[in-house]
């Protein structure tokens, strides 16, 4: 029997869970003791996790978005992606955050208050040119 590096791996890593329901845990606080237990499918998707939170503990007003990722991580999931598809499995933990996707405009206000933000393409219309102006052709 010849066995392979990439099988033995195969072997060790836990069997999806595909059908029927099963519990995790998402903290969606700073606060340890706050946490929700949610029963969920392997099918559900990751929106659907972030929505029953959202209808639990609704969002403050300055939040526009909101993120889930595995405790202990800043990996966060994409919406469109189902729990199986991320190997979620019974009792997993996640950390649900709210958060603000910045706009040009508060991010180019924060760049002008010393606060350093990602790069970001200003807009024509916002930009200053230093140039002098250019003659007209007559």
């Amino acid at each position: 029997l010849k066995l392979s590096a990439q099988s033995v791996a195969l072997d060790l890593e836990p069997p999806l869970v595909v059908g029927g329901p099963m519990k995790i845990t998402v903290y969606y606080s700073p606060d340890p003791d706050r946490c929700a237990d949610l029963e969920v499918e392997a099918t559900d998707t990751i929106k659907s996790v972030k929505q029953k939170i959202i209808a639990q503990y609704g969002p403050p007003e300055w939040a526009n978005t909101a993120l889930l990722a595995p405790q202990g991580t800043k990996e966060y999931l994409e919406n469109k992606k189902r729990l199986a598809q991320c190997r979620v499995q019974p009792g997993s933990v996640f950390k649900f955050s709210y958060a603000r996707n910045l706009t040009t405009e508060e991010k180019m206000e924060m760049n002008t208050q010393g606060i350093q933000t990602e790069e970001f393409p200003v807009p024509p219309q916002m930009s200053i040119s230093t140039l002098p102006p250019r003659p007209l052709p007559f």
